[in-house]
């Protein structure tokens, strides 16, 4: 019996050796483990920011396209205007010159013949050039409240009045020859 206890001691030691190396495998199975799940936690994070970035980088797309299409929608507004502007000063111009024929014509008439239909023309005349320079003052009220809408259109702005004022005062100077008229 005595070696039989021997041999239970001996298996008994012998167990013992192989105890610690598993306790220190499951500890490594568990770090590994704990250290697989932070990888998978990390991998999540960078997945979920990658994917808020590149979201980031298309909604910065979207924007940057609207921005060109409003700049381009500008661009074609502007156009649109300055033509519409360009053929009201050419309108103007040719409105101005006929004007000036009429006066032309009308101090041709004899005064003593027919002097009321002669007042009456005179007055519409008169009107007309009144009409016309608030007409003129209504387009450069308008233009002035355009370019304060459009970046970067003083230029064009300040051209455009200039002309606008010309116009108008070319048109008080036939109104106070069409007056001179009626009082000759």
């Amino acid at each position: 019996m005595s070696k039989d206890a021997e041999r239970s001691t001996d298996l008994a030691l012998q167990a013992d050796p192989l105890e610690p190396l598993r306790t220190r495998l499951k500890r490594q199975q568990l770090f590994l483990l704990a250290l697989a799940v932070t990888c998978v936690l990390a991998l999540a994070i960078a997945g979920v920011t990658l994917g808020m970035l590149l979201s980031d980088n298309k909604d910065l797309a979207v924007v940057e396209q609207a921005e060109l299409e409003k700049e381009q929608q500008l661009a074609e507004q502007m156009a649109f205007f300055t033509s519409q502007v360009e053929a009201l000063l050419a309108r103007s111009e040719e409105l101005g010159t006929g004007l000036t024929d009429l006066s032309e014509q009308v101090a041709t008439i004899d005064v003593n013949d027919q002097r009321n239909v002669i007042i009456r023309v005179q007055r519409i005349l008169i009107r007309q050039e009144q009409d016309y320079r608030n007409f003129l003052t209504t387009l450069e009220n308008g233009l002035y409240n355009f370019h304060m809408m459009v970046p970067h259109s003083r230029g064009w702005w300040e051209d455009y009045k200039q002309d606008l004022v010309e116009t108008a005062e070319l048109s008080k100077a036939r109104e106070n020859y069409v007056v001179n008229l009626r009082n000759n």
